[in-house]
């Protein structure tokens, strides 16, 4: 191995706190932490890309039945009722709700069918040890939407939909619903067994066939601590490391472009934790659900529905909604908040804290869209003309809105510039 490249491969940038540190070997299944904020910046897999071949091959085996497939069907009083993800998807497109049509699809079917497509092809690649041109193009693509993809969300909410109703209707369970969650468990597995920094590693090596790999250089300098200070760029996308070296510089092994921070990233996450708080009123206030009953229509709010499941008797399913559609959103805008008024001094432990809440936002953001994926299920499941039937309100707009909105607001905050204040080593001490 060159030396070029035995550098790229043992510098590293930690994408919460910048700083600069070596990546060395590590056995199977340990891990490499950043010592100054604890973020995990690799993972040893064994077999990583075997294995992740294996799952991808069988998750779009099951992508088709789990989605086309009927999930349940309900019986009430003579009547029957089925349901499958692409109904669930147009009902909502007939009702005239295309924004929660849109995220009820990208999440739950289109991005997961891409998410598998991508990851296929790249392990596939990898496994024959061949690649073209766009490799790190699906790898990145991967990347991106492996957050929107949202398929244990709804699993969680058809098993909420049937604790619901089950003291209502009759339930069938349909040969959707186990290929639905078979595929659940395979978009898990895919993410517990990926090697993110040896497929890119091995990207990079493929691409390196047809040009010399970049030199980087490291200064002894023990002062600088952070990638910033030694002149290199980190992708935020791939992580590689690069020299600062003009504007609008692509990374050589993804291609994204090279920033030092993310542009206007204070700017940018207040104008969506801003709107995030507007759009929580109309969201809370205005009805999520209508329900017919021979011919009465009764409106429910979020809360209507929590304190249904309370008053059922419910209590653990009233609290996951309450958490997910009450708690998450509200905790991510403050959260959020206290991360941008917040100014701490040249401390490590309070900086550590405040780099764990981010994490933290980051991770739950995506169980909000449990209450949608709900409403997404209840009208072609209880349908039942006249006798009763279920639609959505327009607080599911709304709602839906939220949660895209507090999303991007997390992806555009950049943690790394609660660190870009004062120069703090790994050991804690502060530098001036």
């Amino acid at each position: 191995m060159s030396s070029a490249s035995a550098i790229q491969q043992e510098l590293a940038s930690c994408p919460d706190c910048d700083l600069l540190i070596t990546i060395k070997e590590i056995g199977n299944r340990q891990k490499t932490s950043c010592p100054r904020c604890g973020r995990v910046l690799n993972r040893k897999i064994p077999n990583s890309v075997g294995k992740t071949l294996a799952l991808a091959i069988v998750g779009l085996l099951l992508f088709f039945p789990a989605t086309m497939l009927p999930l349940l069907t309900f019986q009430s009083f003579g009547f029957k009722d089925s349901a499958n993800l692409a109904e669930s998807v147009i009902n909502l497109y007939q009702n005239g709700y295309y924004f929660v049509t849109a995220m009820v699809a990208l999440s739950a079917a289109i991005f997961p069918a891409l998410l598998l497509t991508s990851i296929l092809t790249v392990s596939f690649c990898l496994y024959k040890n061949t690649g073209f041109r766009y490799l790190g193009n699906f790898f990145k693509l991967y990347l991106h939407l492996e957050e929107w993809a949202m398929v244990e969300v709804y699993l969680l909410g058809i098993m909420i939909t049937i604790i619901k109703m089950v003291d209502t209707a009759d339930i069938i369970y349909r040969p959707g619903i186990f290929c639905f969650s078979g595929l659940v468990i395979i978009s898990l597995g895919i993410s517990t067994t990926i090697d993110k920094y040896f497929f890119w590693s091995s990207i990079e090596q493929l691409k390196c066939r047809q040009r010399a790999p970049e030199t980087l250089q490291a200064t002894d300098d023990k002062r600088c601590w952070t990638a910033a200070d030694q002149g290199l760029l980190r992708c935020q996308t791939c992580n590689r490391l690069s020299r600062a070296a003009g504007e609008n510089r692509s990374c050589p092994r993804c291609g994204d472009k090279l920033k030092l921070r993310k542009k206007n990233s204070r700017s940018r996450t207040w104008a969506l934790v801003a709107t995030s708080a507007i759009l929580m009123f109309p969201a809370n206030l205005l009805p999520m659900m209508e329900v017919s009953f021979l011919g009465i229509r009764e409106k429910s709010t979020i809360i209507d529905g929590i304190i249904f499941f309370f008053q059922d008797g419910s209590y653990f399913i009233g609290l996951i909604i309450f958490t997910a559609s009450i708690l998450v959103p509200v905790f991510k805008v403050i959260g959020l908040a206290i991360l941008l008024l917040s100014t701490s001094p040249c401390s490590a432990a309070p900086l550590r804290q405040k780099t764990k809440l981010y994490r933290f936002i980051h991770f739950i953001g995506r169980w909000s869209m449990l209450d949608i994926f709900v409403i997404a299920l209840l009208p072609v499941l209880v349908d039942f003309g006249f006798f009763t039937s279920v639609h959505a309100a327009p607080a599911a707009t709304y709602f839906c809105l939220v949660v895209a909105a507090t999303m991007f607001a997390v992806i555009t905050y950049d943690p790394r510039i609660m660190w870009d204040q004062c120069t703090i080593t790994p050991a804690g001490n502060n530098q001036q």
